[in-house]
């Protein structure tokens, strides 16, 4: 009942907006967001204690975090130099790690198939993502050296972003991690993504479909045609996870990066009116560190942000890693000090990588 009794108290409430959204939120629109989130929490608590009969989906509040994530930098594996570093810049970008984790249960964890970094600069609310390819070799704090990815399924969220910052000398403190089913819900809820299609792309498409069908006990919907279309939460999601057309690895986390894009541009399209939407119908399905309120804030960022792209690298870069295999396993070799300061450029700098 704590949180009901904050989102009762209007003066808390509203002296919260007032702090974390000046520069984007005008005096007209608060009344309506406060009670967009409020009216967001009422339909949250009536539907534990009554049976839904309106045929609206349900409106919900983010649930709490599943893993215990401890944010010292200890914890998180931020260096003192790296502290320091970051100490001494004026207002430096927050970096946020993305993780989408090939789950098929709820009582098991899975590799981190997507390991992004979502950069949000604060004085010009651009965004950038920074793609971190898989199968790099790195080392993992109590296992050794393994691909990045296998980091999550041993250490949850936690041991992932400690090892993203130890190996790449980053402050990362907070993440977002969804699964396949979810994301494809996320995008459900947003009305589908417009992508284009190549031809040779459908029949992978399509089989990951068949495979999501299977898992949901449903027919699958299948694309029947390549172009420029509005592809379902599942569509999307079977797109992202295509590796067999074109340069593997590399190519899937581009496609990753289209749809976080086109979601991204759609949520920032619909300007303000779309905060109740994020807070009742995206942000449910994402387990994340973050309070409400710094959910919000950033909402609002990404929402309001006045960039008309966001700009995208994939790292390692291919002139400073390559592919090897140990013990007849893949794994891809980085140079980690190019690929370090290559990141850094990237982040920092605004230094768009070459190849």
């Amino acid at each position: 009942m704590n949180i009901l009794r904050y989102f009762l108290n209007s003066n808390k409430i509203a002296h919260n907006l007032q702090k974390i959204a000046p520069a984007y939120i005008s005096n007209s629109n608060m009344k309506y967001l406060f009670s967009s989130l409020l009216i967001t929490f009422l339909f949250s608590f009536a539907e534990t204690h009554a049976q839904d009969t309106t045929g609206l989906p349900p409106l919900v509040i983010p649930a709490e975090p599943v893993h215990k994530f401890a944010k010292t930098p200890a914890a998180l594996g931020i260096s003192a130099k790296v502290q320091a570093r970051v100490a001494a810049m004026k207002n430096p970008p927050l970096n946020i790690a993305l993780f989408a984790v090939d789950r098929r249960s709820s009582d098991k964890e899975g590799n981190s198939d997507v390991i992004m970094i979502i950069t949000i600069d604060q004085v010009t609310k651009t965004i950038k993502m920074s793609s971190i390819l898989r199968d790099t070799y790195v080392n993992i704090e109590g296992k050794g050296m393994d691909k990045i990815n296998a980091a999550y399924a041993i250490g949850g969220p936690q041991l992932a972003i400690k090892t993203i910052n130890q190996n790449f000398g980053l402050d990362i403190k907070d993440y977002f991690n969804v699964d396949f089913f979810t994301t494809a819900k996320m995008i459900d809820a947003l009305g589908g993504v417009e992508v284009a299609v190549k031809p040779e792309e459908i029949p992978y498409l399509n089989n990951y479909l068949k495979e999501i069908s299977i898992i949901d006990n449903i027919p699958p919907d299948n694309v029947a045609q390549p172009g420029y279309q509005r592809l379902t939460g599942k569509q999307a999601v079977a797109y992202t996870r295509i590796r067999a057309v074109g340069r593997g690895d590399f190519e899937r986390t581009e496609r990753q990066r289209t749809v976080l894009i086109a979601l991204f541009y759609k949520m920032q399209g619909g300007g303000s009116a779309m905060l109740p939407v994020l807070m009742s119908q995206i942000l449910p399905f994402l387990e994340t560190s973050m309070s409400s309120m710094e959910l919000f804030s950033i909402g609002g960022t990404i929402l309001n942000s006045k960039s008309k792209s966001i700009e995208t690298a994939r790292f390692p870069l291919d002139s400073s890693s390559k592919g090897v295999r140990i013990n007849n396993v893949y794994y891809l070799s980085a140079d980690m000090i190019k690929t370090t300061e290559a990141l850094h450029n990237f982040i920092y700098k605004g230094i768009k990588p070459g190849k």
